[in-house]
C-alpha cells in the first residue's frame, strides 16, 4: 500500500518540478537572446568600393592631412563644390594658419561639413565607453558604405619629441577574419594595411577622434552615386617599404617649419638662444634630410618627393652657412633635374592643377619646374656680397614666373645694392643664422 501511495505521489512531484524548470528555460533562453540583440555583431569583413587616394604618390604635397582626408571624403560622394585650393585655404598647415586662429581643424571640418549639408558622428575613442570597441565603432560604418576619418598618431615609431606627432588617415575597409584594418593614407599610400592591434595603438590623449560623415537628405538628392567606379590601384611596391622614410621626411619637415617660424617671431636681432635653436632645427632637418636620401628606398619614390627632399637639404644648408655645399647640390644636382616635377608616380593620375593650388612659395612648381630653385640660389651668392653673381643666378626665375611681386621687389633690390654698397643691410635670415661669420 504504501509503496502504491508512492506511486501515485510521483507524478505530482514531477509536475511541481516542471513548472520551475520551463520558467528557467524561458529566463536563459531570454538571457541568450538579449545577448545576441545587445552585444553580438557578426563579422564585418568589407571594402568600401570607389573612394579615391589623394597623397604623396599622386597628389601636390603642400597639404595637411586634415585637409587630404577632408578632400577624399567630398570625392568619394562626388561632391565637386570646394577645389582643393579651397580645402588646402581652409585646412592650412602652421605657415599658413592666422596667428589668431585659435579653432582645430577637427571643429573646422566639424563645421565645414555641417555647412556643407552633410550629417556627421564624432567620438574620443580613448573616452571609457569604447575602451574595447574602437574598432566597433568604426565598423558600423564601413558596412554602410561610409568612410571614416580617424585622427591618431602618423606612425607606430612616433616619438613624444615629434614636433608633428598626429595625423588624419580614411578607413575604407575593416576584415574581421583576418583582423585588418585597410586605411587611404597621404604618406604611407593606398589600400595601406594596419592590425587590429596595431591601429588601436595608433591612438593616444590628444589624437583619438573618429569622425563619419554622409551626405543629409536634401544634399544626397543632390549627388550621383558614391564612388568613381574605378578599381582601388595595386598599392605600389616601394609604398611597402617606404615607411621609415616616409617618417623622416616627416620629421625633417616639421623641423624646418618650426625654425622658420622662430626666425620670424624673432625681434630684429635674435638672442643667442634663438640664434642656437635656429641653427639646431636646421642641422636636425639635415639628419633627418640625410635619412631620406640615403634610404636605398628613395630612388624609387615619386620625382618630385626625391627633388624637395634635396632641394630642403640644401637650403637648410644655406641657413646654417653652409653656403658652398648648398650651391653645389643646387647647380649639380637640383638644376638639371627641374623638370616633369608634376608627374605623379606610375600608375596614378595628378589629380590636383599644380599651378592653381596657391602653394607655398618653396614649394610651387610651374610649368613641371620648381622656380624657387632659382631664388635659393641667387641667395647663396647674395650672403656672399656677389651681386651679379646673384642677379643672373635669379633670372631664370623670371620665365618662370614673369608677375611674381615679391621676386620683382627683391631683383630691384639687388640691382640697386649692387650700384649702391652703402644700401646692404644684413637680413633677418642671416641675423637669424648668427651673422656673416658663419658664412663657408
Amino acid at each position: 500500500m504504501e509503496q502504491e501511495s508512492q506511486r501515485q505521489e510521483l507524478p505530482g512531484r514531477l509536475a511541481a518540478f516542471k513548472i520551475p524548470l520551463l520558467l528557467l528555460l524561458v529566463i536563459l533562453i531570454g538571457a541568450v537572446g538579449f545577448y545576441f540583440y545587445t552585444s553580438y555583431r557578426p563579422p564585418v569583413n568589407h571594402l568600401i568600393e570607389g573612394v579615391p587616394y589623394y597623397g604623396v604618390y599622386n597628389l601636390y604635397p603642400d597639404f595637411t592631412s586634415s585637409a587630404i582626408s577632408v578632400a577624399t571624403i567630398l570625392r568619394y560622394y562626388n561632391d565637386e563644390r570646394v577645389p582643393f585650393k579651397g580645402l588646402k585655404n581652409e585646412f592650412p598647415d602652421s605657415r599658413g594658419r592666422d596667428e589668431d586662429d585659435k579653432e582645430s581643424h577637427f571643429q573646422k571640418s566639424l563645421k565645414f561639413f555641417e555647412t556643407q549639408g552633410y550629417e556627421t558622428f564624432s567620438v574620443k575613442l580613448l573616452d571609457d565607453k569604447y575602451k574595447d570597441k574602437k574598432i566597433n565603432e568604426i565598423k558600423k560604418y564601413i558596412k554602410k558604405d561610409i568612410p571614416v576619418i580617424v585622427i591618431q598618431q602618423k606612425r607606430l615609431d612616433t616619438k613624444e619629441s615629434d614636433i608633428e606627432r598626429s595625423g588624419w588617415r580614411v578607413v575604407i575597409g575593416v576584415f574581421d577574419d583576418t583582423e585588418e584594418i585597410i586605411v587611404h593614407d597621404a604618406s604611407l599610400g593606398n589600400n595601406y594595411v594596419f592590425s587590429f592591434a596595431n591601429f588601436e595603438k595608433l591612438f593616444f590623449p590628444g589624437a583619438s577622434r573618429m569622425l563619419a560623415v554622409w551626405p543629409g537628405d536634401a544634399l544626397a538628392e543632390s549627388l550621383p552615386k558614391p564612388g568613381n567606379n574605378l578599381p582601388y590601384q595595386e598599392t605600389l611596391p616601394v609604398a611597402e617599404k617606404a615607411y621609415d622614410i616616409i617618417g623622416a621626411a616627416g620629421r625633417a619637415r616639421a623641423a624646418v617649419a618650426a625654425a622658420d617660424a622662430l626666425c620670424s617671431s624673432a625681434p630684429d636681432d635674435p638672442t643667442t638662444e634663438q640664434v642656437s635653436e635656429f641653427i639646431r632645427l636646421n642641422k636636425e632637418s639635415i639628419r633627418y634630410r640625410d635619412e631620406v636620401i640615403n634610404n636605398p628606398v628613395f630612388k624609387d619614390m615619386p620625382t618630385f618627393f626625391q627633388f624637395r627632399n634635396k632641394f630642403y637639404r640644401a637650403r637648410s644648408l644655406m641657413r646654417i652657412g653652409e653656403i658652398s655645399k648648398a650651391r653645389e647640390i643646387l647647380i649639380n644636382e637640383l638644376i638639371p633635374a627641374n623638370k616633369n616635377l608634376d608627374m605623379p608616380a606610375e600608375g596614378f593620375e595628378s589629380v590636383v592643377d599644380l599651378e592653381a593650388a596657391e602653394s607655398s612659395r618653396y614649394a610651387k612648381v610651374t610649368d613641371g619646374q620648381m622656380p624657387a630653385v632659382y631664388e635659393v640660389l641667387m641667395n647663396t651668392y647674395r650672403l656672399e656680397g656677389k651681386y651679379k653673381e646673384a642677379i643672373d643666378a635669379y633670372m631664370p626665375f623670371f620665365k618662370l614666373e614673369l608677375d611674381d611681386e615679391y621676386a620683382l621687389n627683391k631683383l630691384s633690390l639687388l640691382r640697386a645694392e649692387l650700384s649702391n654698397p652703402a644700401i646692404r643691410e644684413i637680413s633677418k635670415g642671416v641675423k637669424c643664422m648668427g651673422g656673416k661669420s658663419v658664412i663657408k
